[in-house]
């Protein structure tokens, strides 16, 4: 009965500490528990323990594309819905193409516009809330 009060969980994937850590605070502050992973395989290591409630993904990441992870993450949420953002340096209509075809929710380019993602996560969250 406890949960109704629970924070959402967000997972970041980035293998960048200067974008992972002031965004994780970021969202800290703005009451969400926040997990941190450098990559794919670390993100679906997690994923398997604790589900997040949404993720926030790289595209370039060691070893698997953000792409390819949020594919693998949206699988393992079935049938439920896992929100996922893409969140990159990879700023062309291709790249942004590319997410929606890996089935993300949505799509920033770094560095991010904080109220614009907050509204994203927001959004995402109520529409998917478990």
């Amino acid at each position: 009965m406890g949960n109704e009060t629970a924070k959402p969980l967000i997972l970041i994937v980035d293998d960048m500490p200067d974008v992972a850590g002031p965004l994780s605070m970021m969202l800290e502050m703005n009451g969400y528990d926040v997990k941190l992973a450098v990559d794919g395989q670390e993100a679906l290591r997690f994923a398997r323990e604790r589900f997040p409630d949404l993720a926030i993904c790289d595209v370039v990441l060691p070893a698997m594309m953000g792409w390819e992870l949020c594919q693998k993450l949206k699988s393992m949420s079935a049938p439920n819905h896992l929100p996922v953002i893409m969140l990159t340096a990879k700023a062309t209509e291709l790249d942004e193409v590319r997410s929606y075809e890996a089935s993300a929710d949505d799509h920033f380019t770094k560095p991010p516009d904080i109220k614009a993602l907050l509204v994203a996560i927001e959004r995402l969250l109520k529409t998917y809330a478990k």
